[in-house]
């Protein structure tokens, strides 16, 4: 009890000399006039500057590839070069480039053909009859048996059983599915009537068809969902431009699933639709003497984009040691579907105002002032605003495996995403304070003197939280993550910069220059530790399903192999880790079930509620090793 009482009173002393000393933000308040029309603030100026021109129109929504991040990681490097920040060693200027995923795009070959009994062909044209669809891989079938699967679904759950794929044997052939699901129009319909469920999403369908062995998968148009008589053929990118499956997938028309029936001597689409939606029954079943050849190409070819980092180097005995202080400053484009957008009929522009320029207003803010004090810092800063972060942590990821400065000597990295939106009670959520000793005290007692109303969550939830810290934590470094909520307007085109609380980020500017202040002047080195997550907690989702259930784990976004789920880390006490999963280790089975992709582990652990035993068998050094796992309660909250 005494070195916890002894540390109170230091960091009580400690953010009384810095009050004294003046910080940046704190010195510009107290000299503000009082009155009715008072000023704004210069540090509010300075956050609503960079918002305002990251979150504008002009850039697009800062989607990777797009002219408006470059724009924006201009303006941030041209801020750090202003401040005098330095380019890190090894970087390109201001700039780490890397290349991720781009925008996908029909390749050749791309045909469609089916032989029919009599030796007929049917051929599909494409862009008539039929167009690849991104959400699948490139791929071929060579004279494949081709079987109606209904729409596709596998549905066990309380009040609804219900299964297209019951009996039938589809390995190594071509699925055709209806899109959606069966009694759309039926508010009394055991899948949710007129709001669909998960069932009738794409993901459903794709992976219910690659883990019962489909070579292919074949999409048509459902009749209620039509709307009109136009039966409209989906682009390449409608349902998605991400690849979700290993297995190629096309969309065609209506009249070119009826002439795949017809040849099979089977009753027409409609005909097919009706029965099922009259009594839930499947009439699933294999098309007789009918066999497809069909190609798919589409190439994705790589894009560069960038991490921007500036660099505040130390003095003296711990110059060597490093600080990040980052957020990511990317966001969803015009959005789409599977971008992440929640509004993924919209096309427009997504600004992000709150996710994440506020985050990257924060670093800029942050460098401004530790940069213009008149004492070098005793530790390096190096401040970063990463990309990809929405793609799945891709910039910080790519720091983390290719850094610029020694991860054993980086003694804590800050995160800062969407801290625009600070509520009236001045609640700031600070996540990983259990990362190191002393963190929640530390916290804790800056925020009582700052006037916010800390919420401390020691640990991260499933998948260690979601934001660009996690990529640090994976490599054993210790974190905090600043967070002031989700709200409405999250992943919308409504998350505009006018709605942005500047003098809340203000005040939360002050906060987390104490803590950097506090940290940076330390003797010794912030310890690591491996942070328990709690049982309850804020926070942000990465690698959980947005299920009841998680294993714990934290996904390799930047893997896109498709021969399994890669591993970059396991929770500390979590389901994977007390069974024996290791971070390395590729999910390549749940429950007997094929994994290939993150979309095939979310749809599986879909399955299952806490407290399920569950074989994982995983891919370690060559081998298969299969695993006994105690699925456990997510915490997840709605980030990515």
């Amino acid at each position: 009890m005494r070195h916890r009482e002894d540390r109170m009173v230091r960091l009580l002393k400690a953010a009384a000399v810095v009050a004294a000393l003046g910080s940046t933000g704190a010195a510009a308040r107290a000299q503000a006039p009082v009155g009715d029309a008072a000023p704004v603030a210069p540090a509010e100026a300075r956050l609503k500057a960079d918002v305002s021109f990251l979150a504008d129109d002009a850039q697009e929504g800062r989607a990777p590839g797009t002219k408006g991040i470059e724009a924006a990681a201009d303006h941030i490097a041209k801020q750090f070069e202003a401040m005098g920040l330095k380019p890190a060693p090894g970087a390109d200027g201001y700039f780490q480039k890397f290349a991720i995923t781009g925008q996908p795009r029909v390749g050749e070959p791309m045909d469609l053909i089916a032989t029919g009994p009599d030796g007929a062909t049917i051929a599909g044209a494409a862009r008539t009859d039929f167009n690849a669809l991104a959400i699948g891989s490139t791929g071929s079938v060579e004279a494949a048996p081709i079987v109606f699967a209904g729409y596709g679904i596998t549905a066990d759950r309380p009040g609804l059983k219900y299964d297209d794929y019951e009996g039938l044997d589809v390995a190594g052939k071509a699925v055709l599915t209806i899109r959606r699901e069966p009694q759309q129009d039926d508010d009394a319909s055991p899948f949710d009537g007129k709001k669909t469920s998960d069932f009738a999403t794409f993901r459903h369908k794709a992976t219910n068809a690659f883990q019962h062995g489909a070579a292919m998968l074949i999409v048509v148009n459902d009749l209620a969902g039509l709307g009109s008589d136009r039966d409209a053929l989906l682009n390449l990118g409608s349902a998605g431009a991400e690849s979700i499956t290993r297995l190629p997938v096309v969309h065609v028309t209506r009249d070119f699933a009826d002439r795949l029936l017809k040849a099979a001597g089977e009753p027409g689409l409609a005909t097919l639709e009706e029965e099922i939606d009259k009594d839930l029954k499947p009439r699933s079943r294999e098309l007789k003497g009918v066999a497809l050849t069909s190609h798919v190409t589409i190439d994705r070819p790589s894009i560069e984009t960038k991490n921007v980092i500036g660099v505040l180097e130390g003095s003296g005995p711990k110059a060597d040691e490093t600080i990040v202080v980052g957020g990511h400053y990317d966001h969803l484009g015009r959005g789409g579907m599977l971008s992440g957008s929640l509004a993924f009929l919209s096309s427009d522009v997504h600004n992000g105002a709150d996710d994440n320029a506020s985050g990257t207003a924060m670093v800029l803010e942050l460098a401004r002032r530790l940069s213009s004090r008149t004492d070098p810092p005793p530790r390096r800063v190096v401040f970063m605003a990463f990309s990809g972060e929405e793609r799945g942590l891709l910039g910080s990821q790519h720091y983390a495996d290719n850094p610029l400065f020694p991860l054993d000597s980086t003694v804590l990295m800050f995160n800062f995403d969407m801290v625009g939106r600070l509520d009236p009670k001045g609640e700031l959520t600070m996540i990983g304070t259990g990362t190191s000793p002393g963190f929640g005290e530390l916290v804790e007692v800056l925020g009582k003197d700052s006037g916010l109303k800390i919420k401390k969550v020691a640990g991260m939830t499933d998948g260690f939280g979601g934001s660009d810290h996690q990529s640090f934590y994976a490599k054993d470094v210790p974190i905090l993550f600043a967070f002031t909520g989700i709200h409405p307007d999250y992943h919308r085109p409504s998350d505009d910069w006018p709605k942005i609380n500047f003098p809340g980020m203000a005040r939360i500017a002050d906060y987390c220059e104490l803590i950097l202040l506090d940290v940076l002047r330390r003797p010794d080195r912030p310890e690591f530790v491996r942070a328990a997550t709690p049982r309850h907690g804020g926070g942000q989702q990465s690698a959980s399903t947005g299920m009841s259930v998680t294993l714990g784990v934290m996904p390799d976004y930047a893997d896109e192999s498709k021969a399994g789920m890669k591993l970059s880390d396991v929770r500390e006490g979590g389901p994977a880790q007390k069974a024996g999963v290791k971070g390395g280790d590729v999910i390549v089975g749940i429950g007997g079930k094929p994994i290939a992709t993150i979309y095939d582990y979310m749809e599986s652990l879909g399955r299952y509620k806490p407290g399920d035993v569950v074989d994982v068998t995983v891919k370690r050094d060559g081998k298969d090793v299969v695993l006994r796992v105690e699925l456990g309660k997510s915490n997840a909250a709605p980030k990515q």
